[in-house]
């Protein structure tokens, strides 16, 4: 079959209007590289600041652009020598896979910190000019040479697995930098979106003591109970701070959680996280992309001897244990109820705007069927 010669894709090309949809031609492949299908491309938090024109990473790439950093692609031509995934598995056409952003391997970061989530010249997918085709709001993406891919088991879907290529992979990087849950200790999780709902089934599966998470609407925080919270606080409904930290010291015996996940994005979150910590607590910061500066008594930090924590991102490798995780626990979760809406392409101002609003878990845009 001969390979596509252009692509449908939605262009963002002034922060804050709505999104045109283009055709765009497909890069020639080369050596190594991948051209994938696009199946499901997730929609997250990070979309929506990025088309409002909010989030720093995205006013760093001029504008116009291929959003959609959070993909499941079906390989469609493999470049020569690209035959193998990052565990070694066998790669072939029509294979799912998903993959990290893009990191240089020469640079002191990569090299000598060993820390390619920090890499001085990363390129994102989802932030780059649409010659380049590497935005999941598309038909198709091009995968660059570099780029490490991780095959995604035959067994698990579509809808249990895209939240893996965003929020659960940052989850899994993140409690990595926590140093795990240790057995026992009681969690508090802010926000009730993706990363605090991937948040809660890691803790619950960690042996945590008492999972809370505050969030909400209602839809998520059921979500939340069926994947492990033991409680849930309403945040439009107990919606003073102090009325919140009365009821988690009343859930940890007055001491407050030992740990505190923040998962919401919202910068008033911070001090509200660093008042209800236990003493000698850890507070794991996810899921923070907003510029809003706070007031904050930086002697809290030593008068509790609590430990900060900020972690971004996430390596190939956390891909591959946040899909092993899935793949483990498949049928005592329902991970595909993550996904609370599905999209076609034209659609994504609409899909957009819903999840701005809060009225969506994770909306996805879903091209199963349109492509042959």
């Amino acid at each position: 079959m001969e390979n596509p010669k252009f692509s449908k894709a939605t262009v963002l090309e002034e922060y804050g209007k709505p999104i045109q949809v283009h055709e765009v031609p497909i890069p020639k492949i080369e050596a190594r590289a991948i051209l994938v299908q696009v199946e499901m491309a997730g929609i997250c938090g990070t979309d929506v600041h990025q088309h409002q024109g909010e989030l720093g990473v995205g006013n760093d790439s001029p504008l116009p652009i291929i959003q959609g950093h959070e993909i499941i692609g079906k390989i469609v031509k493999l470049g020569e020598g690209r035959d193998t995934d990052v565990n070694g598995e066998p790669l072939h056409i029509g294979d799912r896979i998903m993959w990290e952003q893009t990191n240089c391997g020469q640079c002191y970061y990569c090299q000598v910190l060993n820390q390619p989530i920090l890499c001085s010249n990363r390129e994102y997918y989802g932030f780059l000019h649409p010659v380049a085709l590497r935005g999941g709001f598309a038909e198709h993406v091009y995968i660059t040479p570099p780029t490490k891919v991780v095959k995604i088991p035959q067994e698990l879907t579509n809808e249990e697995t895209i939240g893996v290529a965003c929020a659960f992979r940052c989850v899994v990087a993140g409690y990595e930098k926590l140093g795990g849950i240790r057995f026992g200790e009681n969690v508090v999780i802010q926000g009730s979106g993706p990363i605090g709902l991937y948040a809660t089934v890691a803790a619950r599966e960690s042996n945590a003591g008492k999972v809370i998470v505050i969030g909400g609407p209602e839809e998520r925080l059921a979500l939340a109970k069926k994947w492990g919270a033991d409680h849930v606080i309403k945040i439009d409904e107990v919606k003073d701070p102090a009325e919140r930290k009365k009821q988690i010291l009343e859930l940890t015996n007055g001491r407050g959680p030992e740990v505190v996940i923040e998962g919401s994005g919202n910068a008033q979150a911070f001090n509200e996280g660093v008042d209800m910590i236990q003493k000698g607590g850890r507070y794991l910061i996810l899921g923070m992309t907003s510029q809003t500066p706070v007031s904050f008594v930086p002697s809290l930090i030593v008068d509790k001897c609590i430990t900060i924590i900020g972690s971004i991102s996430a390596t190939i490798g956390h891909y591959h244990k946040a899909l092993q995780f899935i793949k483990r626990n498949q049928h005592k979760y329902p991970f595909a109820e993550i996904v609370s809406n599905k999209y076609r392409l034209e659609e994504i101002n609409e899909a957009l705007e819903n999840m701005r609003l809060g009225k969506e878990i994770k909306p996805v845009i879903d091209n199963t069927g349109r492509l042959e």
